[in-house]
């Protein structure tokens, strides 16, 4: 039988479907025989559930999407100047 403390440490990943098998009988039964882990894991999934309905309805701004987009583009061509080009190496 897990802790309250291990029951909490794994409630992301095991509403993520993180967990092993084992694990996930290990953090069901906890939160079977302890109250107060499973109001903390039914809360979490609630407010998980709610952000995410809330995430679908409110787009971000155009301006903060043409920036990260522009993040990405110049990550991208940094990464390619780094990167010795493998075609080359493959080829000799």
């Amino acid at each position: 039988m897990i802790t309250c403390t291990s029951c909490v440490q794994a409630l992301y990943p095991y509403i993520d479907r993180e967990l092993s098998e084992e694990d996930i009988v290990q953090v069901r039964q906890h939160l079977d025989d302890c109250p107060g882990c499973l109001h903390m894991f039914q809360f979490q999934e609630y407010l998980g559930r709610i952000v995410r309905v809330r995430c679908r309805e409110q787009l971000a701004p155009d301006s903060l999407r043409a920036r990260i987009m522009a993040s990405f583009q110049t990550e991208r061509m940094r990464r390619e100047v780094r990167r010795p080009d493998r075609r080359r190496v493959s080829a000799e």
